[in-house]
């Protein structure tokens, strides 16, 4: 993982721990006839007064990065709606919390370098939404050996969490969570996102920020379209969650791997604004990965173990209070798009996501950005 695209999947609990919660069910039904779903953010009356308003009813599929950013880039042009598959927002700026402690256990950082971005975050960063990681950055060699790296660029994470970004920029748009999309059906100006508790819609256009492969499955784009998506490629990524006794001493705070089975390791609890927890997350290389998608979580999780003890002996791995392990099945950009977003204005349909740009926090925001802006443009010849 180039540190985390989130394909949300039921992480493989330590025995010890209990398991996950059930999904956030319905918080209410809404009469604008957007169905059922958990209402994470946004207001009815602004639903209500947009729709008399005439603006473009638009779906988007998926809360990560791109997703948060497209719907609110084009919140004032238009009645935008947000399905999530998942309990919450963020795509892979995840964070899995457990009783006395937390793991960002899908992107473990993000850079700030177009300027476009900087100034989008400049109010969260002022609010201290994100801050900087300032802790040393290693690099661990297969034998073991670490040295210090030189930063290139300030590192930054959501406070107190990497879902926190997310939330920021989410905040007064609607977003229905715990509500995957298993298909998109009708025609252009009625399109209608099916799921498992009815059809939701009609919308005006529908937009999919999901990772390629399932953008390819779910969208009804035409041909073009579907082998440009083909010659995406991603990779999956193990990731370990491992609370360790308080005290454990840790001989870094962070650091890349070159190691066939361990790609990067880093103590949680050393970002800013964490539990003071002992707490380590260990991502898996991505080829190797890709090789152990289908293996039995059990052996994914013994397997990264040992390469860990072997690296990192000094660390009282055989002590750990708990160990947890998540698969993510799209996690790397290996070969992106190479333009920004997919367009078929005749079919009112899109895509974006950082699949299109490269593998960075940073390229999945350009990329929701730059469709919005194109859809503005649209949306005041037709709407105006």
């Amino acid at each position: 993982m180039t540190h985390a695209k989130a394909d949300t999947e039921k992480p493989v609990a330590h025995k010890d721990l209990p398991g996950l919660q059930p999904p956030l069910q319905l918080a209410q039904e809404m009469e604008t006839g957007l169905g059922a779903g958990q209402i994470l953010f946004g207001a009815l009356p602004q639903i209500e007064r947009k729709q008399l308003m005439g603006q473009p009813k638009i779906a988007i599929i998926g809360a990560g990065m791109s997703g948060v950013s497209l719907a609110r880039t084009l919140a004032s042009a238009a009645d935008v709606t947000i399905f999530e598959k998942s309990r919450g927002l963020g795509g892979r700026m995840a964070t899995r919390r457990r009783p006395e402690a937390t793991f960002d256990h899908g992107a473990q950082y993000f850079t700030i370098r177009d300027p476009r971005f900087h100034t989008a975050l400049e109010e969260v960063l002022e609010r201290g939404v994100i801050q900087t990681w300032d802790a040393s950055l290693m690099e661990t060699d297969a034998s073991g050996a670490m040295k210090r790296l030189e930063d290139r660029s300030p590192r930054f994470v959501g406070v107190p969490g990497m879902t926190a970004l997310s939330r920021a920029l989410a905040d007064g748009l609607a977003v229905l969570c715990s509500l995957p999309v298993q298909s998109v059906e009708g025609e252009p100006g009625a399109w209608y996102l099916m799921t498992q508790t009815g059809p939701f819609g009609p919308f005006d256009w529908v937009i999919s920020s999901a990772p390629a492969p399932q953008t390819a499955k779910l969208m009804p784009f035409d041909q073009n379209e579907r082998e440009a998506l083909a010659k995406v490629e991603m990779n999956g990524c193990f990731t370990l969650m491992i609370r360790l006794p308080d005290g454990a001493a840790l001989p870094f705070a962070a650091s890349r791997v070159d190691h066939p089975v361990i790609s990067w390791i880093a103590a949680n609890n050393s970002k800013p604004d964490r539990d003071p927890a002992p707490t380590l997350v260990v991502h898996a290389e991505n080829g190797w990965s890709d090789r152990h998608l289908e293996v039995p979580p059990e052996a994914v999780r013994d397997l990264m173990l040992e390469a860990c003890q072997n690296l990192y002996p000094t660390i009282g791995w055989q002590e750990a209070l708990s160990i947890d392990l998540h698969r993510w099945r799209y996690a790397n950009v290996a070969r992106p798009l190479g333009q920004p977003f997919l367009l078929d204005a005749g079919r009112q349909i899109a895509a974006c996501g950082d699949w299109c740009l490269g593998n960075r926090v940073e390229a999945a925001f350009l990329s929701g950005t730059a469709l919005a802006e194109a859809l503005q443009s649209k949306f005041a010849k037709v709407f105006s």
